[in-house]
């Protein structure tokens, strides 16, 4: 069969995603953690490390059309020092609000909610 092959049911290999993909932060890198939404596939909380009290929390995502992950300004905020952590809600089902907890001087919460402005709000626990 031609599926055996590789080849596709029109007699052409499909295409290959890269398997290696880069990201070059505007500053050093001290935190991270990936997603795992369902319907947010390849996204990645990155925290800087910066000198000072204000660093910076920013959400990437990987581009299908260009296999490259861009930056979207909407989702990157100030954060007071490095971030030691950051981890997303893991809710693989999309069941629970898109959280994303970090940890610096002590533990902050925050909600992505794309649709609105600010689109990163922090929770008041």
């Amino acid at each position: 069969m031609a599926h055996d092959q590789g080849i596709d049911a029109f007699g052409q290999e499909p295409q290959r995603r890269s398997e290696i993909y880069t990201y070059e932060a505007p500053w050093l890198i001290y935190g991270m953690n990936w997603s795992v939404r369902k319907d947010k596939n390849m996204r990645l909380a990155i925290g800087s490390f910066i000198e000072d009290y204000r660093n910076k929390v920013e959400i990437v995502q990987l581009d299908d059309e260009t296999c490259e992950f861009k930056a979207d300004p909407k989702l990157s905020f100030e954060h007071p020092y490095p971030t030691t952590k950051i981890m997303f809600i893991p809710d693989k089902e999309c069941q629970k609000p898109d959280l994303l907890a970090t940890t610096g001087d002590f533990l902050r919460v925050w909600q992505v909610k794309l649709q609105s402005y600010p689109a990163i709000l922090p929770i008041h626990l």
